[in-house]
């Protein structure tokens, strides 16, 4: 596996710079953040089913051939690849997981758009922290595609709403056909174009209590760029950096920008 030198001395940085337990974090509403998701560990009911499914997936041994229409992959970049490669290191932890879980039951989100929909398991964490939630997930790979809807038929969950194609041509449709957007996590197309034109093509379906999760964001020098110009955007009013993912907001009741860093 290449060294990924541009992600190791970002996280230095940031295991240096970054806030820790919520200490010295002023707003009101970031402090909430992280008492009720960042650092609250009270499992809920769903997370037993939803680590029993990724334990079985890491043992499964289907081989999958996969179609990358972004940038890749650094970790597997051959094309046909294991269910369990791609459960151990291709999505994402269960402490990543559970910790959107908890944001999506926090925030009580209704409408959620994720692009990539990989093996189908965090599509779950996604649609299981608010059942009453419609979730439309993008899947380019049509073997991935395949796979995640039978896993998501195994597991009897009706919010999800499952497409096949190209971000590019799947997203305009489906935001053309939305009222607005409460979540939007962006975990695939890892490319700095690509990143800003999903932004700003979701941007307009925004709400004030809207968020934004963009995963990777030190995955290479134009995704850590597509971060900054991203939080730095005028209609953003808080961005939380947590390394593995950053999320923005758009609260109209914070006066002034805040970025904020914090260690998980």
């Amino acid at each position: 596996m290449p060294i990924n030198f541009h992600q190791i001395k970002n996280f230095i940085r940031h295991w240096l710079t970054a806030t820790r337990k919520g200490h010295n974090v002023h707003s009101p509403f970031v402090y909430k953040l992280c008492e009720e998701i960042f650092y609250n560990n009270s499992a809920f009911y769903d997370f037993e089913q939803l680590e029993e499914i990724r334990s079985a997936l890491k043992k499964n041994k289907t081989i999958l051939n996969i179609e990358d229409f972004g940038a890749g992959s650094k970790t597997m970049p051959q094309k046909r690849r294991s269910v369990t490669e791609i459960a151990k290191s291709g999505i994402s932890t269960q402490k990543q997981s559970q910790i959107i879980y908890k944001l999506i039951n926090f925030f009580y989100a209704g409408t959620i758009i994720e692009l990539g929909t990989s093996l189908g398991l965090n599509t779950l964490y996604l649609a299981m922290a608010n059942k009453k939630a419609r979730l439309y997930s993008i899947e380019g790979s049509r073997e991935l595609f395949d796979f995640s809807s039978q896993l998501i038929n195994e597991a009897k969950v009706k919010n999800v709403t499952l497409m096949n194609g190209k971000f590019d041509d799947e997203l305009p449709v489906l935001l053309n056909q939305i009222n607005k957007v409460d979540v939007f996590y962006v975990d695939g197309n890892h490319t700095y174009e690509s990143t800003l034109q999903y932004f700003r093509s979701a941007l307009p379906k925004r709400t004030n209590d809207s968020v934004f999760i963009f995963d990777d964001i030190y995955w290479s020098h134009g995704m850590t760029r597509a971060w900054h110009e991203i939080k730095n955007d005028a209609h953003v009013t808080l961005s939380i950096d947590a390394f593995y993912f950053g999320m923005i907001f758009f609260k109209q009741e914070v006066k002034e920008k805040v970025h904020l860093k914090i260690l998980i």
